[in-house]
Parts: C-alpha cells; sequence; structure tokens
C-alpha cells in the first residue's frame, strides 16, 4: 500500500510585477515530503528557494497550484482555518535578529505562539517555554534575556525553540546556517537531526550550501531561475547528477585536499544568471549549458523521470 506523503506541492507558481512586468519567482514546482523526511531545496541565489518556502506555508499566495499537506489544501483554505494549520507547520527564518521581536524577551519571544493559539494558561505556556529552551540547549535563564544580547547560535536556537514550541509536523529551515561560523552551524544542524529524531519531524531544508544540504537531507530538490531541474535522493544525486547544473554546482564545492598534490581548482559555472524579468526561450539554462543544442533553445524540457525516484529537466539527460 502506497504511503499518502505528509506534504505535496503540484505545479506551484508565484510572481510578481516588477516595474510593469511579471517576474516569476516559482514556475510550476512539484514535489512530495513524507513524516521524519528532509528535503533539500538548493539552487544560486535568486533561484526561488526563498520564495518557494514561503509560498508552502502561505506566508505568499501562490499564482496557482496545489500545497497538500496533511491531506489539507492550505491554497484554498480560509484563513480561519488556515490559522488554525499553522500550528502543525512552522518556519525558522535565516537572520534570528530580524525574526525576533526586540522588544520582547527571549521567553516572550517563545511563548508568543502560544498566547496567539491560547494554549494554556500563563504558568503552563511558562513551563513549556522553559522546558523548550533546555530542550535547544539554552538555560532557563536565557528567557530573561533578550535577543540582542545572545550570540548568533544562540539565537538561532531561540529561532528553533520558537518554531517548536506548538509541536509542528513540518518545519521549513530557510537558510537557517548562513549568519553562523562555522562550528556553530555544526551544532545547529546536530541540534535539528536530534529533534527530528526524536519528534517525527518533517523539515524542508533551504540552503545554498551543498555540504549542510548533503548532510541534513534524505533527498535533494535543485532550482534554477524558478524552475525546479532535477529532484532525487541525496546520494543518487550527488554521485550521479543528471542536469548540467546540478554538475557544475557539485564541481564548484570547495572541497579541503589531503595534500597539496590533491588540489584541484575550483570550477565555476559560466556566464551570468539571466533575468528572470527576461527569461531566455526554451531550457532557462542553455545560455550557460556547455552540451546545449538547438532544441535547448528552442523548447523547454519538462521535468521526467530519467531513472527511478531520479527526476531532472534536461533533453540531454
Amino acid at each position: 500500500m502506497a504511503i499518502t506523503p505528509l506534504l505535496t506541492v503540484a505545479d506551484l507558481t508565484k510572481s510578481f510585477r516588477v516595474r510593469g512586468r511579471r517576474l516569476y519567482a516559482v514556475r510550476q514546482a512539484n514535489l512530495e515530503l513524507g513524516a521524519g523526511e528532509t528535503l533539500g531545496v538548493v539552487g544560486e541565489s535568486g533561484s526561488g528557494k526563498s520564495t518557494l518556502g514561503r509560498c508552502i506555508l502561505r506566508l505568499l499566495v501562490p499564482d496557482s497550484g496545489r500545497v497538500v499537506f496533511d491531506g489539507t489544501d492550505l491554497v484554498r483554505l480560509a484563513k480561519r482555518d488556515l490559522r488554525i494549520r499553522r500550528r502543525d507547520m512552522q518556519m525558522v527564518f535565516q537572520d534570528p535578529l530580524s525574526a525576533l521581536n526586540p522588544r520582547f524577551t527571549v521567553g516572550r519571544n517563545v511563548m508568543d505562539p502560544l498566547i496567539v493559539h491560547r494554549m494554556g494558561t500563563r504558568k503552563e505556556m511558562l513551563a513549556r517555554v522553559e522546558a523548550m529552551l533546555e530542550r535547544v540547549g539554552l538555560s532557563r535563564s536565557h528567557a530573561q534575556a533578550y535577543p540582542f544580547e545572545l550570540s548568533g547560535g544562540q539565537q538561532q536556537r531561540v529561532m528553533i525553540a520558537r518554531a517548536l514550541i506548538l509541536n509542528p509536523k513540518l518545519v521549513v529551515c530557510d537558510e537557517p546556517l548562513s549568519a553562523l561560523d562555522v562550528s556553530v552551524q555544526a551544532q545547529i544542524m546536530t541540534l535539528l537531526q536530534e529533534l527530528q529524531r526524536d519528534w517525527g519531524l518533517s523539515y524542508i531544508f533551504i540552503s545554498h550550501n551543498l555540504a549542510s544540504v548533503g548532510y541534513m537531507s534524505t533527498r535533494v530538490a535543485v532550482m534554477y531561475l524558478g524552475e525546479m531541474v532535477e529532484r532525487a535522493a541525496v546520494d543518487d544525486l550527488f554521485d550521479r547528477p543528471r542536469h548540467p547544473y546540478t554538475r557544475m554546482l557539485l564541481d564548484s564545492v570547495l572541497n579541503l585536499p589531503e595534500s597539496a598534490a590533491a588540489r584541484a581548482p575550483l570550477v565555476t559555472i559560466p556566464g551570468e544568471v539571466p533575468s528572470p524579468l527576461a527569461l531566455p526561450s526554451g531550457c532557462s539554462f542553455h545560455t550557460r549549458c556547455p552540451f546545449a543544442e538547438a532544441r535547448c533553445r528552442l523548447s523547454r524540457p519538462p521535468l521526467r523521470e530519467v531513472a527511478p525516484g531520479h527526476w531532472a529537466a534536461c533533453h540531454l539527460a
């Protein structure tokens, strides 16, 4: 018997009006996420990763498509019903200092979702906040501090505590490591994995860092200019990338060699990312692809299954 995914995104599209023209931030995105899984979403800046995450949680309203979460299409949900469903889906933002209210203490910031959803008495809320702070590696005394008094890693732990205080099923992590030191990044990734294992959480882990995505993810989706160009299990995608853009992303990662003799030159992706206000015809990557053919300039390749469980939007895959 097939297992129903916790989250199904079908043909999701989101655009914005910019200087009288239409900018497509996400175009016909499709994905599935099971309970307890982590889907990594990677791509260059401006590829539509964060917009996709916000549309899934309906912080942004998509132009078209479906976002079916736990059997309910969030796109068509009334605001009152959506407010109730938000208990089950939360977000960890990229910059915790901007996302946390600077006028509130850490404890009040973490308690805020409980107040909004009227979950318990004040005494019960305080007990839950203190327990959650300890669970994410902070002390109860941190509840009295203000966000600006904490380090970057501590601020991100507060963000995680606030996201998990309602016991959600899905957490969208939008570049949660980008502002942190490398050693702190490792601590946060370990914490996220422990919480996932203990509570059965599902993550959408958005990042431009392929190393962290490879470490955290069950499956990976690659985005370019608002399109999902490849999607596969993490080991399959890293070992056998089928789309030229994915191959070039992997080749551009800096790896520390065992010796100077083993040092390999970095390979950069040629050319510039085209303007999303003037997308190329055909395949959006053909202007930078060394393997492009005439048909790549004429027709847009569909995202198709090129191997079991491995999808790629490339005529040559």
